[in-house]
């Protein structure tokens, strides 16, 4: 399924440094998002129940109440223009257009401000972290994915660069591994991801990031994440899924 780069057992350094760790498969079977956690929860009683923010009925009350309100209020003067002479089918189509694409700008806009009055309040420390205390411990073995699809080689591989060396500069470097998980069709950004990779572990001189190519990339970024969990889950405790265009800081991955 891997091609080239995993198949080499060693980069041209001849350090013996592996592109993909040794495989630890972990069951990966497809699930039914609708009632999942009730499934869960029904085949191991002893799990507890999902936790969710208090309050969500009501919060989602608010966000599509103030949409639609704001939607109504908007159709009913572009209405009122409209009707001035009667409504004809051009009119009326061009009615329709304005309402849908209100509220959708509405919905918009109402969560954004409904985010802007959160952050005023103060950052949710639901997980109990407090971001501006020292990092907690990190006693287990985590993964960060980077799932890629045809985005800029060099771009990917600098931001990794940022994320892992700010991880190591904390000290728990040996907790973390790094892998970027390719489904990129395109040859010549395929070669140069592997080139890039290449560069990257040249300059950093690690053997925790990892680089992996799909030949067939089914299911997309679902299926891409899906077989690596399949294949090499076994071995980590948590993982940490980032975009193609993502940059984290250490204090957010150790936290």
């Amino acid at each position: 399924m891997d091609r080239v780069i995993q198949a080499r057992a060693a980069p041209p350094d001849g350090r013996g440094r592996r592109f993909l760790p040794p495989e630890a498969p972990l069951a990966m079977p497809p699930q039914p998002l609708r009632g999942a956690a009730a499934h869960a929860r029904r085949d191991n009683p002893s799990r507890p129940a999902p936790t969710r923010p208090r309050g969500l009925a009501l919060r989602r009350a608010l966000v599509f109440g103030a949409t639609v309100a704001a939607t109504v209020a908007a159709g009913f003067q572009m209405y009122k223009v409209f009707d001035v002479g009667g409504l004809t089918v051009l009119e009326s189509i061009v009615l329709a257009l304005f309402v849908v694409l209100f509220a959708w700008i509405s919905l918009s806009c109402v969560s954004a401000c409904v985010g802007f009055v959160l952050e005023l309040l103060g950052p949710a420390r639901a997980l109990g972290i407090d971001p501006s205390g020292p990092l907690p411990a990190v006693p287990t073995t985590n993964a960060l994915l980077l799932p890629t699809y045809n985005e800029d080689p060099r771009r990917l591989m600098a931001r990794l660069q940022a994320t892992y060396e700010s991880v190591a500069a904390t000290g728990r470097g040996e907790r973390f591994d790094f892998f970027v998980l390719s489904d990129t069709t395109d040859p010549d950004i395929w070669i140069g991801e592997e080139q890039a990779y290449l560069e990257l572990l040249a300059r950093i001189g690690s053997d925790r990031v990892f680089y992996r190519h799909r030949a067939d990339n089914v299911g997309r970024k679902a299926g891409n994440i899906a077989e690596w969990i399949s294949r090499f889950g076994g071995r980590y405790a948590h993982m940490i899924v980032l975009d193609a265009d993502s940059l984290m800081t250490a204090r957010r991955s150790c936290a």
